[in-house]
């Protein structure tokens, strides 16, 4: 008799079908993995430009009102006049820096935008108040939760 080598039909099927399961289980979990990681570059970035106007007021009396007056930097985040900017987040001054209150304020926020719009908005107050603003697509409005 003659012994037969190699796999049938359905021992393949069967292999691909446990692979599609493993698959459709795997994905979701390592795309909310890579938001995560985004929205904590974003959080720590913005971080960065909280320390930099608490420097920045100590030295000058008053807050920076543009973005790039800051002159902090991250991988992949560009400043401008307006903003500070990824493939993922938008991070300008809004409201505006109010440089005339006592004491003088601002908030950073923090849109997301491509693969990231649906991850909720962030917000870092010059008091220290950090939100992730869910349902809403600008800085006010929506559902606040903690970052």
């Amino acid at each position: 008799m003659k012994q037969s080598t190699g796999f049938t039909l359905v021992e393949l099927m069967v292999t691909v079908a446990v692979i599609a399961i493993l698959a459709s289980i795997a994905y979701p979990s390592y795309t909310s993995q890579v938001a995560k990681s985004r929205r904590a570059d974003a959080q720590q970035f913005m971080m960065q430009m909280d320390t930099r106007q608490k420097q920045i007021l100590i030295e000058q009396r008053a807050y920076a009102t543009t973005p790039d007056a800051l002159n902090v930097s991250s991988e992949g985040f560009t400043c401008n006049s307006s903003r500070c900017a990824n493939s993922f987040y938008n991070i300008t001054f809004n409201p505006a820096v109010d440089n005339t209150a006592t004491p003088p304020s601002y908030t950073l926020c923090a849109i997301p935008q491509g693969a990231q719009a649906s991850d909720g908005v962030l917000t870092l107050t010059s008091t220290g108040t950090k939100q992730r603003l869910t349902g809403t697509t600008s800085c006010a409005g929506g559902t606040a939760g903690t970052w």
